[in-house]
């Protein structure tokens, strides 16, 4: 087997980079590689086949010590950890189920059946999420929302990314937890906010001194989620069904409230951190692409009626929606992974125990995406449909960890993206975007994409670059 060697520094300074420097160096071949990372073996698979067999693969393949490792390193110990992980059939959250699980998996069934297509979906999104989304943006119009920067006459200039930081953390937040959730920590998203930057630090178990920032976000959305559980039921019973099926099962198998608010922290953390992100990156194009936005804005006028987007047509939108996968496919290149426990063979090459492969290098494949794969074509999966089912296309993992949230997060990003367009006139503020991203002439340079962590969620630009709008409801003038 082929090995490349890679001090750690090198490696964190761009993952990306460091990742195609290795596939460069060996002639450019999807068999899979190795990179040497601080005495940990991390063998990189580019191939779409390869990937389909380690998803398959679970016997010498585990995502269950992935899933372990996160809880360990979330501070799990002792019976703590063994309460997580072990089976009993005599539980309640086992009774009526054919096969009994731990609680670790208990909560992903819990979350599929929120978000199964019916009923419960249609509550979350109709009842809850879309309304708490209508609520932020009125805050935009009245001046209240922490997104924006100035005002002048009718039009307010905000934050592209605190825009859609606050239209979806905090609408996403209430749909599950409830308003009590901001009544324990007005300030809950700053934690969150950092933590989404700094969690890398966390999942490559870098040493405290480095991670101080990590911590104190880590530390801050813990306790925020302690006092929140502290908080007698019966007043935080408008949370949703998944979060008061998990508590109830935490308390049942015997959990401490402080060891409840880590799993907390772990499910959430998957919960919002990839919706906001994309749809900043959706806008973000939308804007900057005056030819893009004409199309969009046409393809969504039908939707738009009274004053109101009819969500049942954002279905028809074959544009918007593969515009929504692209997005997808450049920024939620995730650094899925897997843990080897026994000798694995992919083609002729054999990767030993104790190694890690990540596979985050489907989204990049030339092969599949044509030679400039990391440049967005907007309309790539409306003229090519069968992308969609593409074994290099996997933004929400696949086989048994296939996100649950995945029509929730694409159907909140239709609605985010029609409310916006529909009910506001927009612009980019170029003065002040020039000033976040640089740029010469009339249009500032597009907002460059922060790959060089590895993250097991989507992108967030370059630490300090932004997109300023201007926005001004329509119907009104200066």
């Amino acid at each position: 087997m082929a090995s490349l060697d890679c001090h750690a520094r090198a490696f964190f300074k761009d993952f990306n980079e460091a990742i195609d420097y290795g596939r460069n160096y060996f002639g450019g071949s999807d068999t899979p590689f190795s990179v040497t990372v601080g005495g940990v073996q991390i063998y990189i698979c580019c191939a779409p086949e390869d990937v389909a067999r380690l998803y398959r693969n679970t016997t010498t393949i585990s995502y269950q010590h992935v899933v372990e490792d996160m809880y360990r390193g979330i501070g799990f110990t002792g019976s703590a950890f063994n309460k997580m992980f072990h089976i009993d059939p005599s539980a309640k959250h086992n009774i009526g189920m054919s096969h009994p699980l731990p609680p670790c998996h208990m909560i992903v069934e819990y979350h599929r059946r929120q978000l199964k297509s019916g009923e419960p979906t249609d509550e979350l999104l109709q009842n809850r999420v879309r309304p708490g989304i209508d609520r932020r943006l009125q805050g935009v119009v009245e001046g209240t929302s922490f997104s924006i920067i100035g005002s002048s006459g009718c039009e307010t200039t905000v934050s592209l990314l605190k825009l859609c930081t606050d239209l979806f953390l905090h609408s996403a937040a209430t749909a599950y937890l409830g308003q009590k959730i901001w009544h324990v920590n007005p300030k809950f998203l700053d934690y969150f906010e950092v933590w989404e930057r700094e969690s890398w630090k966390y999942m490559f178990k870098m040493p405290a001194f480095m991670s101080r920032d990590m911590i104190w976000a880590r530390d801050g959305i813990i306790n925020t989620f302690a006092k929140y559980l502290s908080i007698p039921a019966e007043a935080r019973s408008d949370c949703s069904d998944f979060v008061r099926s998990v508590e109830v099962m935490l308390r049942d198998v015997g959990l401490a409230e402080q060891d409840m608010a880590k799993v907390f922290l772990l499910y959430f953390w998957a919960i919002l951190g990839n919706v906001y992100k994309a749809a900043f990156w959706t806008m973000a194009h939308i804007v900057y692409d005056e030819t893009l936005s004409k199309s969009i804005r046409a393809e969504l006028l039908p939707a738009y009626r009274e004053g109101r987007v009819d969500t049942s047509y954002l279905f028809q939108c074959p544009l918007l929606e593969s515009l929504i996968n692209e997005v997808l496919r450049l920024a939620v290149a995730t650094a899925l992974l897997r843990d080897v426990i026994s000798p694995t063979t992919l083609r002729d090459v054999t990767i030993p125990p104790g190694s890690k492969v990540p596979y985050r290098q489907l989204h990049r494949n030339q092969d599949v995406w044509g030679t400039e794969p990391l440049v967005l074509d907007p309309a790539r999966f409306q003229n090519n449909p069968k992308l969609l089912s593409s074994k290099s296309f996997r933004p929400f993992g696949g086989g048994q960890t296939l996100c649950p949230g995945r029509v929730l997060a694409k159907q909140s990003i239709k609605y985010t993206v029609a409310s916006l367009l529909m009910r506001f006139d927009l612009e980019i503020d170029v003065e002040m975007t020039r000033k976040a991203v640089g740029g010469d002439g009339s249009k500032p340079n597009f907002t460059q994409m922060d790959s060089t962590k590895p993250s097991p969620v989507a992108s967030l630009p370059v630490q300090g670059q932004d997109v300023y709008l201007g926005l001004k409801e329509k119907g009104h003038s200066k």
